[in-house]
């Protein structure tokens, strides 16, 4: 019992001997208005784990709003497709549709991995208190951030007429500056949409929460920022490869 109150308690406080209040549910509305005390409950021992399933779940519900889209999409064939191909198309996404909502836990925790090593890779070389995850913890919260441009760009679009709609163009929306330059694509496509108000957004907090957690210059923060800030511009790109 009493190993077990220590334990809680060492959880309650952070790396200055400060006491922590709040948790994950306080934590989820802190993100957006106050960054700040998201960040010492990471330094103090919040677990990353709940808001990777919280992201997971909203991806997963995204995606399920998002099936009509892509199903306008696919009719609006601006690629050309022949009409057997448009039909196969179509009759993949009712048939094996739930594959994908089955990848997205799985998907969501390998970009984790991957982005949570490089960052704190990056951050034992700028601070000598690197932690995986308190790493895992920065990625998982401020990713929030983003699901809010995911979920507002699906539910502006689903607001539209879908069957009416004659080209993909008026099927996306685009809150940056990506938006003035519609007819790009490729890199160039990918680039301009990670520089979207909720992106530039993800990133100022990203380097508040590097400068926070692991106690460096929030200019030496933006490093590992610069990093990820890579890294999105290629999922973006990967992404749009492959119809996401």
């Amino acid at each position: 019992m009493n190993a077990e109150l220590d334990k809680n308690q060492v959880e309650l406080v952070d790396s200055s001997g400060k006491q922590v209040s709040g948790g994950f549910l306080a934590s989820l509305l802190d993100i957006i208005i106050d960054p700040v005390k998201v960040f010492k409950r990471i330094d103090a021992g919040m677990h990353w784990w709940k808001a990777y399933v919280f992201v997971t779940v909203v991806t997963i519900l995204v995606s399920w709003l998002n099936m009509p889209i892509q199903r306008q999409l696919v009719l609006i064939n601006e690629k050309g497709w022949s009409e057997e191909r448009v039909s196969a198309a179509l009759e993949q996404m009712d048939k094996f549709g739930w594959v994908g909502f089955l990848m997205i836990p799985i998907g969501i925790i390998v970009v984790y991995m991957i982005v949570g090593g490089l960052v704190n890779l990056m951050v034992n070389l700028i601070s000598g208190r690197s932690s995986f995850r308190k790493s895992l913890g920065i990625i998982a919260f401020t990713g929030v951030i983003g699901l809010i441009e995911q979920v507002l760009t699906v539910v502006v679009v689903r607001m539209k007429d879908l069957e009416a709609a004659e080209s993909a163009a008026e099927l996306k929306i685009h809150l940056g500056p990506a938006a003035l330059f519609s007819d790009t694509g490729g890199i160039t496509a990918a680039f301009l949409e990670s520089l979207s108000i909720f992106q530039i957004w993800y990133y100022v907090v990203f380097v508040i929460g590097v400068a926070a957690v692991f106690k460096v210059e929030r200019k030496k923060a933006i490093i590992p920022a610069a990093l990820l800030w890579i890294l999105s511009v290629v999922f973006i790109y990967i992404g749009k490869l492959f119809g996401g």
